[in-house]
């Protein structure tokens, strides 16, 4: 017996010599919900909506009966995802770091909507700048990733709240995404962000609740998208995810869809971390 497993690892020992040492190669199929008009006539917005998961999160949406006001910075990614979307999905130009914009960017979306009431802001719009240790951090890119990530979401939901609460009938829904990393210290910018952002979730969803505003996040783990830097299409296996690979976009826009739609009217204030659970091993 250990003659023969001397044979088998000397055997594989020559094939990787020779051959290299094998890649781990791995695709996934997900299955999607089937669409049951959870959204039917809602007015939704998604910033960032333009590419990366906020475009699948609008994607879901439209798929649900919703209709959608994608925004971002780069009036030619819109424009192109808009087309892609279907007659349902218009699109605006809005960088959510402008916080003085932000009361003429909501009075924006509704016209675009006809002027009926928005109900749901999925805030998706942030930037990672990935530097990988606090030694590497700079002033510039503290500023950028806190203005977007942390001021600009934070001012714009509060604005929102404000929105829905002018009306007589003030209920409404709030997505904000956030990141696996918000559930452990972090010392960078991006992390240290979203561990504020699901703060403030927690805190302005306990003192609107009772109006029927539900506030809630969504918490991603490395997902395929421009930030992250993976492909949809590539190569999903990563040794360092709990599940060893990574997200695609439709699945967290899974999730999203149910935290929009009445099938979660008892949830808010919550977290969802998207990870299979990677977060607890930092406990």
């Amino acid at each position: 017996m250990i003659l023969l497993g001397f044979k088998t690892y000397l055997k594989r020992g020559i094939n990787y010599v020779l051959k290299g040492v094998p890649e781990n190669k791995l695709t996934v199929t997900i299955q999607t919900i089937e669409p049951r008009n959870l959204l039917r006539n809602r007015n939704i917005i998604v910033t960032g909506g333009g590419r990366g998961l906020g475009y699948y999160i609008a994607q879901r949406c439209v798929a649900e009966g919703a209709k959608v006001i994608i925004t971002g910075r780069e009036e030619s990614t819109l424009k192109s995802a808009a087309d892609k979307l279907g007659s349902n999905v218009k699109y605006t130009v809005f960088d959510v770091r402008n916080v003085a914009d932000i009361d003429a960017f909501i009075l924006r979306a509704s016209e675009l909507f006809d002027g009926e009431k928005i109900d749901s802001l999925v805030s998706n719009a942030g930037v990672s700048l990935h530097e990988g240790n606090f030694r590497n951090v700079t002033e510039d890119g503290w500023d950028t990733q806190m203005d977007t990530n942390l001021k600009g979401n934070y001012f714009l939901v509060s604005k929102f709240i404000q929105y829905l609460e002018s009306h007589d009938d003030p209920s409404g829904n709030i997505v904000v995404m956030t990141s696996e990393r918000a559930k452990r210290s972090d010392d960078i910018p991006y992390g240290l962000t979203k561990v504020a952002t699901s703060s403030f979730i927690q805190c302005f969803a306990s003192k609107v609740v009772e109006e029927g505003i539900r506030i809630n996040g969504v918490g991603p783990g490395v997902t395929a998208s421009d930030m992250t830097g993976f492909s949809r299409d590539g190569n999903l296996y990563a040794d360092f995810q709990a599940g060893k690979r990574i997200f695609l976009p439709e699945e967290v826009a899974e999730v999203v869809n149910f935290l929009l739609s009445d099938a979660s009217k008892c949830i808010s204030g919550e977290i969802i971390t998207c990870d299979q659970g990677k977060y607890i091993s930092h406990w």
